[in-house]
């Protein structure tokens, strides 16, 4: 895998909406991650993708930002779950810019 990062970081808490591409029911809570927010170009199956990542935490591959206002963005993109590639969607509130 060649993953290039650029110096665009900032640090964020995220919170993952659904685990292996379904949502969470309303009594789950989301699995939280506090780290730097980078973005990358890398290459999975032969093709080469945006992707952004916390340091040393989950990986979306193809992201788009689904709304944004304030300090919060949500973000949905896919995930590597085992050998599939499934729906996730992180709520990112931004600590530091």
């Amino acid at each position: 895998m060649n993953t290039v990062y650029s110096p665009s970081i900032m640090e964020v808490r995220v919170r993952l909406m659904r685990n292996a591409g379904r949502w969470l029911t309303w009594n789950q809570k989301p699995r939280e991650v506090t780290g730097q927010l980078m973005t990358s170009r890398v290459t999975k199956d032969d093709a080469v993708m945006a992707a952004i990542s916390i340091l040393h935490g989950p990986e979306l591959y193809d992201p788009k930002i689904k709304a944004i206002g304030g300090n919060e963005m949500t973000i949905v993109g896919l995930e590597r779950v085992d050998f599939c590639w499934c729906l996730q969607e992180w709520k990112c509130e931004i600590l530091k810019l």
